[in-house]
């Protein structure tokens, strides 16, 4: 989109594997924040018990998601596991950054690579991973955060796939990392990270 580079709302995107902590890190910011909320996106997943419609996300069926697909309301797409699709709300994110909003979200690889294509200017790709210097040691690791959230919802072994294939490739490509390792620090890097980032833009703009 052309008028990216006139809206002045940014979308922190975050990015990683399941079991990394992006939710946990997430909403620690956004709770800590005056000013950052969450850009829901719209799934086919069922809810979670701490979840709320709206919120998170925007849960539907799947024959909701292809009613907001023939109807052109969804900038971008995936089926991230069988049968579960997330998709990125079009007019929601235009909204929010041409009221000069600061959101976060959490947006699998392909979602944040359309984002960041449509709205290079306007968001901030940050990727969270675990600790390990080999892959076999992070995927051991994501494999046990995920065993012990004992989520019903989640199969294991096609998330540790697309860790391997498709999430963690991506971390190089992303604008920071955060190294889940303690996530009191995690929350407090990634947070750090955001203020930088909105006080640059503040200054860009006074300087204008």
């Amino acid at each position: 989109m052309s008028a990216s580079e006139s809206l002045p709302g940014v979308i922190f995107v975050m990015i990683g594997p399941g079991g990394a902590g992006k939710n946990a890190i997430m909403r620690a910011v956004i709770a800590g924040s005056p000013t950052v909320r969450q850009l829901p996106t719209a799934t086919t997943r069922p809810m979670r018990a701490d979840e709320q419609q709206g919120r998170e996300h925007h849960f539907v069926s799947m024959d909701g998601f292809r009613r907001l697909l023939s109807a052109g309301q969804l900038l971008e797409y995936q089926e991230v596991t069988p049968g579960k699709f997330y998709g990125i709300p079009r007019q929601l994110v235009i909204d929010c950054l041409r009221t000069g909003e600061a959101r976060i979200a959490d947006i699998e690889v392909f979602g944040a690579q359309k984002l960041a294509a449509a709205f290079p200017n306007n968001t901030v790709q940050i990727f969270v991973t675990v600790p390990g210097a080999k892959l076999q040691s992070q995927l051991n690791l994501l494999r046990e955060r995920m065993q012990r959230r004992a989520d019903a919802f989640t199969d294991i072994d096609s998330r540790l796939r697309r860790a391997q294939e498709v999430e963690l490739p991506y971390q190089d490509k992303c604008d920071h990392i955060v190294v889940n390792d303690c996530l009191s620090s995690a929350i407090e890097a990634t947070g750090d990270i955001i203020e930088r980032e909105l006080t640059a833009r503040r200054l860009q703009e006074a300087s204008l």
